[in-house]
């Protein structure tokens, strides 16, 4: 095995293993060694709309140090914070170094991915055998074996996307395929559905009914095989899915248990609209800076130890409450920058790029976002490994990207 795979190996077995704090000690210590390492060739171009994120770092610690000194807000609360927000730079510049050649770069991350999916789908068979689940609840279900984690899908259409950069034989890719879909299947995920859909629609498929027909095949066999397998949980599944609107509406009047109990992420929104309306205008604009809490009028305890609420399912809410309007309004431009930023590409890496970016869009609706979620956060590293790769194998080669304001 290649260094440069070990590498990426570690990175993305990291992602999936391991909790925020040490996943961040561990991303920090790799970009260490990696510029020991590499001395001068270590590459420190920053992505897109690097001015728009550093107006969040800024920003968000200026103010979460006034409201230490002045209100007396824990520093734990703001350094969280702060390691969150820094955690799309790690993962850009980890991806922007990882990759000797756009081929080996590609190869590494495809077969990384598929050795972590292994390792979550043999852990999640397991649990399923010995504790069996014809009776369970989806509930149950996702409490026993997780979510999955969004690095599987992104494998698998990493290759969908740009076979001939993955320099493996067909036999053992095809059985790639086979685990990373199996490990999508059996998690049951609404946000791992969604962001299939988006990887789809950025296939174009619509404009070939061949393809079209081929992929809605694949997709009724995948789900005959998952309601054969767990029939209670798949009913449960479609149940959610169907829900899935009304469980981030906020408009419930009132909000007894029950509700806030079956519509969590509306209560949230909710509650951070209470408070956005009552602040004031300064507030309503910057936001309340790292380390700014939401009360949910005594219910944190459904989802947290702590009394209050660091940051909400919905990212979008999130950024308001600690960034203000403007937050929200800078992070659309860096969605937009990013969206933009892919001339360096050819046409199938072009297409995934422009799918990762709107997948974070997307899911900052339904999950903690960019800034909150080391998932979400960690596409930054796909995005790291196309720009390097490219920069280092096209032709044609823009100057440096310097840092953009």
């Amino acid at each position: 095995m290649s260094p440069s795979f070990i590498f990426t190996l570690s990175v993305l077995f990291s992602l999936y293993a391991l909790p925020m704090e040490k996943l961040f000690l561990v991303l920090s210590g790799l970009l260490v060694c990696d510029v020991i390492i590499q001395e001068s060739r270590f590459r420190v171009n920053l992505f897109p709309g690097t001015g728009i994120y550093l107006y969040f770092l800024i920003t968000g610690m200026a103010i979460g140090l006034y409201n230490m000194s002045i209100q007396n807000c824990p520093p734990r609360y703001v350094l969280k914070d702060m390691v969150y927000a820094l955690f799309p730079l790690l993962f850009w510049l980890v991806g922007k170094n990882t990759a000797p050649s756009k081929a080996g770069g590609i190869t590494n991350l495809f077969i990384a991915g598929t050795v972590v999916s292994c390792y979550d789908l043999a852990g999640s068979l397991l649990k399923i055998f010995q504790h069996g689940v014809s009776e369970m609840t989806r509930y149950q279900y996702r409490r026993m074996i997780g979510a999955g984690h969004p690095l599987t899908v992104i494998t698998l259409f990493l290759y969908i996307y740009m076979p001939k950069n993955t320099k493996i034989k067909k036999k053992p890719v095809y059985g790639c395929i086979v685990i990373l879909l199996a490990d999508l299947l059996i998690h049951f995920s609404r946000i791992t559905l969604l962001n299939t859909c988006i990887f789809v629609l950025y296939l174009k498929i619509l404009k070939s009914p061949v393809k079209f027909f081929s992929y809605a095949a694949g997709a009724s066999a995948g789900l005959a095989a998952a309601y054969g397998a767990f029939p209670a949980v798949f009913h449960s599944f479609m149940e959610r899915l169907a829900n899935s609107l009304t469980e981030i509406s906020h408009a419930n009047d009132p909000w007894n248990h029950i509700a806030i109990v079956t519509n969590w992420r509306g209560y949230e929104v909710y509650c951070e609209l209470q408070k956005f309306r009552q602040a004031g205008m300064i507030e309503q604009i910057l936001g309340g800076g790292f380390g700014a809490q939401l009360d949910v009028q005594g219910k944190a305890y459904l989802v947290t130890t702590e009394p209050t609420l660091p940051f909400l399912h919905n990212g979008y809410f999130s950024i308001l409450m600690i960034w203000g309007i403007s937050g929200c309004a800078a992070y659309i431009l860096l969605l937009i920058a990013l969206y933009l930023r892919n001339r360096v590409l050819a046409e199938g890496e072009k297409q995934f790029w422009k799918a990762l970016v709107m997948i974070i869009a997307v899911d900052t609706i339904f999950v903690h976002g960019l800034f909150f979620s080391t998932g979400i956060a960690g596409v930054f590293l796909y995005l790291g490994v196309l720009e390097g790769v490219c920069k280092t194998t096209h032709t044609t080669r823009r100057p440096p990207m310097k840092m953009n304001f």
